[in-house]
């Protein structure tokens, strides 16, 4: 049994290493977003209509 145990748990910690580290993540400040995405996120942040309006314009503008 902890033979197994031990060999999944290397066979874990060898695949987990060959994810990038945190730091290697891209800046997406220059991400442009097409007016469907842009009307999205506006929606999910924002319940109100209004304030869905003045998300879409702060962004675009």
């Amino acid at each position: 049994m902890i033979k197994y145990f031990s060999t999944s748990f290397l066979f874990l910690f060898i695949v987990s290493c060959g994810y990038p580290d945190i730091d290697n993540v891209p800046d997406f400040k220059d991400t442009k977003l097409t007016d469907e995405e842009i009307l999205d996120y506006c929606s999910i942040s924002n319940t109100e209509k209004k304030d869905v309006d003045k998300c879409i314009n702060d962004y675009k503008s």
